[in-house]
């Protein structure tokens, strides 16, 4: 088993929407490459401006930032984020940038975690696995989840509507389940 397979099996099973914010293509790629291959759906963006635009539009599962971009820097985008958005989205700073002091003014300033690169994909999986456990806990020994009138049986992987059964395939049980 490769890297990319071990850290893969250690990662949430659920598919999770990251903005990968970078003006390198080759690191945009890298980085939307080895997310992308553990299941999870990439929207890269080269300027901070842009991505700050999509922000007010959607939402994310979690950033993944440079600090040096076009338009509008890493840590700008971090404190827009901590100041405009009213869940905590997590956000993992990966730059070049390796001065303690670099490190700690990020943390300060709200980032959940920090890599210099250059990173390994497997130290890269190994980190948003981690921030997306925290930020989302699952708690695998419950048996159903309720949100208004769906009440999903995770054991049986069925939902039921108001009470009545709806009838799903299991990739539409997992669809509904994660849009929920």
């Amino acid at each position: 088993m490769d890297e990319t397979e071990t850290s893969k099996s250690t990662l949430t099973h659920r598919t999770m929407r990251i903005a990968v914010l970078d003006d390198d293509p080759a690191q945009t790629d890298f980085a939307c490459q080895t997310l992308s291959a553990a299941g999870h759906i990439c929207h890269p963006f080269s300027a901070g401006g842009v991505l700050v635009k999509h922000l007010r539009r959607e939402t994310f599962d979690l950033l993944l930032l440079d600090w040096n971009v076009p338009d509008m820097a890493g840590d700008e985008v971090l404190r827009w984020v901590r100041q405009s958005l009213s869940v905590h989205l997590p956000v993992l700073f990966m730059t070049s940038r390796s001065h303690e002091s670099d490190v700690t003014s990020m943390l300060n300033l709200g980032a959940d975690d920090y890599v210099v690169k250059p990173v390994s994909g497997a130290l890269l999986l190994a980190r948003v696995s981690s921030l997306l456990r925290r930020a989302y806990p699952h708690d695998p020994a419950a048996i159903r989840e309720v949100y208004d009138d769906f009440e999903f049986d995770l054991k049986a992987r069925q939902v039921r509507v108001r009470g009545q059964l709806a009838i799903l395939t299991q990739k539409e049980f997992e669809l509904a389940l994660l849009l929920f």
